[in-house]
């Protein structure tokens, strides 16, 4: 962990009374395959891996602060995309998960949820907030949005949380702004010329991916008939990984947990069921 009283002391600065301060990620809690750049505020996953993502903002959150990232690179082999958050605890504390959802969100004081890869195409714009009642806000460049109550207390600090996932291989934090009729900004950030685009898959990662197609498709060819489709999906029937997505796809020890995409990613990626880590 780095040292937490030279990045508490930057959020002392202002650059006036219309200043928030600085925001970036926080750079003593990084998830293992991220990396930093751009000032603190440019987070990119390793391409081989869907997973090991996690980043949090460098100073607590004011309610309806809203905060600004752009999605810049996506990597279409893998499924699912960005997720985003609050948590009342400090992100230094204890080593970091390898996913958002459902490794912090299973804890107290943590919420997340899971940002549509449809909204996430490289380019765009994504901003989240906490509301004053306590619901998870947020809404994109293509004027979707999305909104889910939790159960963070509002009285303490909350950090901003980004699990950098799936599809979405690095986001730009953009800073923040609070108000309406007198507006607030963090401060100003360093401009960016980085292209937003799609990421080619690697050699490597392309070749675990056929071989995960050919072990999915003979793990169907074996269940038959024995998996047929159910028309309509409750929450308790999305893919673990993705969360939208129907899990059609029973494992070896009996779960119906994945979609078939994630299936693939999963077989690359671990070779066990994502709830009993049995042997896929």
């Amino acid at each position: 962990m780095t040292n937490n009283v030279n990045v508490l002391a930057q959020h002392g600065h202002t650059c006036g009374i219309a200043c928030l301060g600085p925001l970036t990620f926080h750079p003593g809690a990084v998830g293992k395959k991220i990396t930093l750049s751009h000032g603190g505020c440019r987070a990119s996953r390793d391409l081989e891996t869907f997973q090991n993502g996690l980043v949090f903002s460098s100073r607590p959150i004011r309610l309806k602060e809203k905060v600004h990232f752009r999605v810049e690179r996506t990597l279409l082999a893998w499924q699912g995309a960005v997720r985003i958050g609050f948590t009342n605890v400090c992100p230094t504390t204890g080593p970091l998960p390898s996913l958002a959802v459902p490794d912090l969100t299973n804890k107290p004081g943590y919420a997340a949820f899971a940002v549509p890869h449809k909204d996430c195409t490289p380019g765009t714009t994504v901003t989240f907030w906490m509301s004053s009642d306590g619901r998870l806000c947020y809404q994109t460049s293509t004027r979707t949005h999305g909104r889910v109550q939790t159960d963070l207390d509002l009285t303490q600090p909350l950090w901003a949380i980004f699990d950098v996932y799936g599809q979405s291989t690095t986001v730009l934090l953009l800073g923040s702004e609070t108000g309406h009729w007198f507006r607030r900004t963090s401060c100003p950030l360093p401009r960016s010329t980085f292209e937003c685009g799609y990421e080619e898959t690697p050699p490597r990662l392309q070749r675990k991916l056929e071989m995960a197609q050919k072990m999915l498709k003979q793990r169907l060819d074996d269940q038959g008939n024995n998996n047929p489709c159910r028309p309509g999906s409750s929450a308790e029937d999305l893919c673990l990984v993705c969360l939208q997505e129907e899990a059609r796809l029973a494992l070896r020890c009996g779960h119906r947990c994945l979609c078939l995409p994630c299936a693939n990613r999963v077989f690359v990626e671990f070779g066990t069921c994502p709830l009993c880590r049995q042997s896929i």
